[in-house]
């Protein structure tokens, strides 16, 4: 049974018309909905909708650049998986991130030990953990002996001490299963 005004050809033109207006502004709304969320997210909030669809990405900072998985995403913390190494960097510090390829591994909500770019390194001390420190004017490779308000003292291989500002550390390295 077909509606009153399909008989009438001049109601079922303009009954098509609005149907088609309706669905554009519908299609418009939707488009400055979508540009409107991409503009308010922060890096981080972004980071975290690449890492939960598992992109590979490249993390640069500095002049050093990395490829792999997003594993953590959370405040001023970015860690970045490869194979044999895993890159913790703090934001402040990042000068871009590129998403190479969408889904090329599984994604995940992220790992929960981190809030923040100060308790990873904290965790790297309490763990003893030997770490790759790169910041403002260094590289030292060593373990963090001691952490304070403003620095962190790190023992390196020849047993010499090293004071690392806290806010010249801009991403450290660990290796892999070693």
């Amino acid at each position: 049974m077909s509606t009153w005004w399909s008989d009438h050809p001049d109601l079922e033109g303009v009954a098509r018309r609005g149907r088609r207006e309706l669905i554009e502004e519908d299609a418009a709304a939707e488009g400055d909905t979508e540009q409107l969320r991409k503009r308010r997210r922060s890096l981080v909030d972004l980071c975290f909708e690449w890492m939960s669809r598992g992109d590979h990405v490249t993390i640069g900072v500095g002049t050093q650049q990395f490829d792999g998985q997003l594993v953590v995403a959370v405040n001023d913390l970015l860690v970045l998986r490869t194979e044999d190494i895993e890159v913790a960097a703090s934001t402040h510090a990042v000068g871009f991130v590129r998403n190479n390829h969408r889904a090329a591994f599984d994604g995940t909500s992220g790992e929960r030990g981190f809030g923040s770019f100060r308790a990873y390194l904290g965790t790297a001390e309490i763990e003893q953990l030997p770490l790759r420190l790169v910041g403002q004017g260094f590289d030292v490779t060593g373990v963090i002996d001691a952490s304070t308000d403003d620095h962190w003292l790190v023992i390196d291989r020849n047993r010499v001490e090293w004071a690392l500002t806290r806010r010249a550390i801009d991403y450290c390295l660990t290796t892999i299963g070693g």
